[in-house]
């Protein structure tokens, strides 16, 4: 079977080579040296962090939805018109914003789950190399 597009292959071997916690999760951690394997637990750290810190602001960005309402009754109220519809405007861009931040976050960190398998498995690796070095 011949090869017709060998570009596409090699961007893809690359995109996956170059996210070094989900090859982790593919392969194993056994493949991995405990040097490796304490560089990648600091990745994990900083992403874990980093998930965390997103998640939280997209969850603050759609809970304050509502007071968009609000102050489109309230602008309403005080005959700001133009600034009542930028309000009223901005409760379904909230919405807009708040999706493509849980796009972002999935295409990124591949979700809650992958973390927190990545970090039990280096955990667990690391915790059996240190009793392997402590029986000898």
């Amino acid at each position: 079977m011949a090869i017709h597009n060998i570009d596409g292959i090699i961007r893809h071997l690359e995109d996956n080579a170059s996210d070094e916690l989900a090859h982790l999760e593919s392969v194993g951690p056994e493949f991995f040296t405990t040097e490796q394997l304490l560089r990648l637990r600091g990745q994990w750290e900083v992403k874990n962090y980093l998930f965390k810190a997103f998640q939280k602001l997209v969850i603050r960005i759609v809970a304050i939805s509502p007071l968009w309402i609000g102050g489109y009754y309230l602008l309403a109220f005080l005959k700001l018109k133009y600034l009542a519809l930028l309000s009223l405007a901005l409760f379904p861009l909230s919405f807009v914003v708040f999706f493509a931040g849980l796009a972002f976050i999935y295409s990124y960190f591949r979700g809650k789950g992958h973390l927190d398998r990545v970090g039990e498995m280096i955990a667990e690796e690391l915790i059996k190399r240190k009793k392997g070095r402590d029986n000898q």
